[in-house]
């Protein structure tokens, strides 16, 4: 069952790679309860989470001094209650960020107590309505990593359709029981190509980020994507993508708190 959690975490100092240490932090966590756990994970080629420090700004704009919020998300039934366990029998003893030492003060797991928490299950994702347009507001920086000749990576920080659809499709793939057969997968991935265009964007802003040890190039702001095919089987799987993104992220190094994004 997908779920998103936000950790809410109390310090005096704030830490100086956010990210880079949360994505510490939740290893040595799952190290306490499975390092065999711990270890497949590390080296999954594509992870079954994300995480995201959230701006420490309050719902009334104002800054929340101290307070450090934790987005998580996790794709993999049989990770999280692992992590949670971990989590909580860490915390009395504080949890590190780097050279901080934070008090986890709450865990945020309904949209009720924080709108980017919640969970589904992958029947409900599957079932989500079809659509022809998708709208996406990318809440952190967002980039693509893309293959040049000799399978050398380089990193796309573009807002272009094929590769929104074509991360969002690579995740389901990876780890939703009801992946797409082979012939499906590439259909789709031919009609993305073709059909699927810009239909209007807002407030977009280019950024450098560190995510890990090195930096990164990235976008926000919001994307609306127009699907012109009239095939249904495509239709519903931008619908079910579209979903998915609150849950998955979009692009690459996602654990790493780039790629946040909110369907609307």
């Amino acid at each position: 069952m997908p779920q998103a959690v936000v950790l809410e975490l109390v310090g005096e100092k704030p830490p100086l790679y956010p990210g880079r240490y949360a994505h510490g932090l939740f290893f040595a966590l799952l190290s306490r309860v499975s390092p065999e756990l711990a270890q497949k994970l590390h080296e999954a080629p594509r992870k079954p989470f994300t995480l995201a420090p959230l701006p420490r700004v309050g719902p009334e704009g104002a800054t929340l001094k101290g307070i450090l919020r934790l987005r998580l998300t996790i794709l993999d039934d049989g990770l999280f209650a692992p992590f949670l366990r971990a989590l909580l029998e860490a915390a009395p003893d504080g949890l590190p960020l780097g050279d901080s030492s934070y008090r986890l003060a709450r865990v945020l797991a309904t949209r009720e107590g924080h709108p980017l928490a919640g969970a589904t299950s992958w029947e409900e994702l599957k079932e989500a309505p079809k659509r022809e347009k998708a709208t996406f507001r990318f809440l952190t920086p967002t980039v693509f990593a893309t293959s040049k000749p000799g399978g050398r990576t380089r990193y796309t920080p573009l807002p272009d359709p094929r590769l929104i659809a074509g991360s969002l499709l690579d995740k389901w793939q990876a780890h939703s029981p009801f992946a797409y057969n082979p012939k499906e997968e590439a259909a789709l991935r031919e009609l993305f190509e073709l059909d699927l265009e810009v239909a209007g964007f807002r407030n977009l802003c280019f950024h450098r980020v560190q995510a890990g040890k090195s930096f990164f190039p990235g976008f926000t702001g919001e994307m609306t994507l127009r699907l012109w095919s009239q095939s249904l089987e495509a239709q519903e799987a931008l619908g079910c993508l579209h979903a998915l993104a609150f849950f998955s992220g979009v692009g690459a190094k996602t654990p790493y708190g780039m790629g946040l994004a909110v369907p609307l």
